[in-house]
């Protein structure tokens, strides 16, 4: 017999992926159920593009859609790795799409949202806003768009949050925040949750009108509290990361806070769900940490050795996820057991550059070989082919895609 909490997650999932038509989950919940990947997987496939890849892979059917660096979103065989097709925008493509029956829609750092046909690739309509921007080094993504009842949803670096009509891109409607929206939207409750740089998180009805919105804390050296990445919701609660280093629980239908957790002197990542087990990754701490949802009881800390931006996805045993040292960890859920699986090409070449063979830690050197420049040193970690997406399980296989322009599917 499945745990309950497997079976209700088997419901919830079944629910929200017909509202998604096999994109990502409104409730931007990665829990599936599904064969594990072994501790030692083998490559499958790879795929190899001319620019780095740090959006997530999203799978419909056969087809797995991922865009790249290099200004292309490519329509891939899953099975495979054989491309399909590929469209050429004049931007980055570092959002995840979302697909319904007919169409992939996504964002590209042109400040153009993308509509395509899903079988063939051609453009069925495009909408512009009023344009993207990077805020910083750890500025990886765009906002990935969501799709509920019709409607599509994202944010943009133009500081609005959007909704267009999924069929013809005609504007439902915009929501101005006080700062740029990389952040992705989640569908709870009939609300659009999403946070913005602002340091605000809002709760708007699917009518674009504010239902509430909630102030971080603010921390001495961020005091706006930027919200960087999506929040997750589940049980009428919602829960999301700051860079003030705060996971923050609110009542999805008030915002009134449930819990707080501060992780000093680091920035919190990206949330993700597996029961009642609230899993968040973290930056300059560089580990995950697993929450009691309920009540925010902290339940044990897995350590990796370099930061981590990317959501965990997760299967009833186990948790999956990559860090910018280009290696991919497989943790027990129930433990908090971290180990390696896997390792990019790039990581294998560049690896020692910035760790010692000796101890696997970064080197301690490394602010004076990029003369106390960390944002060079931050930039030069992508050398290593760092997994910055978000892995895609299914059917025992592992999608997903690396600075080293690479999509990988492990078994």
């Amino acid at each position: 017999m499945k745990p309950l909490f497997v079976l209700a997650l088997a419901i919830l999932c079944h629910t929200v992926l017909q509202a998604q038509h096999l994109g990502r989950t409104a409730s931007r919940n990665n829990f599936t159920i599904t064969a594990d990947v072994a501790d030692a997987p083998q490559v499958k496939w790879q795929f190899n593009t001319q620019r780095p890849i740090v959006a997530s892979p999203v799978i419909n059917g056969n087809s797995l859609f991922a865009g790249g660096g290099d200004s292309t979103l490519y329509a891939l065989d899953k099975r495979t790795g054989k491309e399909l097709w590929k469209y050429r925008t004049g931007g980055a493509v570092n959002a995840s799409v979302v697909c319904d029956g007919n169409a992939v829609f996504f964002l590209s750092a042109d400040g153009i949202f993308y509509a395509l046909d899903i079988h063939r690739g051609q453009l069925l309509w495009q909408f512009k806003t009023e344009g993207e921007g990077r805020t910083d080094t750890w500025d990886y993504f765009l906002s990935s768009a969501a799709i509920y009842d019709g409607v599509i949803y994202f944010g943009s670096g133009d500081c609005h949050i959007y909704a267009l009509d999924a069929r013809n891109g005609q504007l439902r409607w915009k929501f101005k925040t006080g700062g740029p929206v990389h952040a992705s939207p989640t569908i709870s409750d009939n609300a659009i949750l999403i946070g913005s740089y602002d340091g605000f998180f809002y709760a708007l009805e699917t009518n674009g009108q504010l239902r509430w919105k909630f102030d971080t804390i603010g921390e001495r050296y961020f005091p706006a509290g930027e919200i960087q990445f999506h929040a997750v919701a589940a049980d009428s609660s919602v829960y999301f990361c700051s860079r003030d280093y705060n996971v923050y629980a609110l009542h999805a239908r008030t915002g009134k806070g449930l819990w707080v957790y501060r992780e000093p002197g680091s920035w919190t990542s990206v949330p993700s769900l597996a029961g009642n087990r609230l899993l968040v990754t973290t930056s300059d701490t560089r580990r995950v940490l697993s929450f009691h949802t309920g009540f925010g009881d902290l339940q044990w800390k897995a350590d990796a050795t370099i930061n981590i931006f990317s959501s965990i996805t997760t299967t009833p045993k186990f948790g999956y996820v990559g860090a910018l040292n280009g290696k991919l960890y497989k943790i027990n859920l129930s433990t908090g057991h971290i180990r390696d699986i896997f390792q990019t090409v790039a990581s294998k070449i560049a690896y020692n550059k910035f760790y010692d063979p000796a101890t696997q830690q970064l080197r301690t050197n490394l602010m004076e070989t990029y003369q106390q420049d960390y944002i060079k040193m931050y930039e030069a970690y992508s050398e290593m082919g760092s997994i910055l997406s978000t892995p895609w399980i299914e059917n025992g296989v592992l999608y997903f895609g690396s600075t080293d322009g690479t999509i990988y599917a492990l078994q």
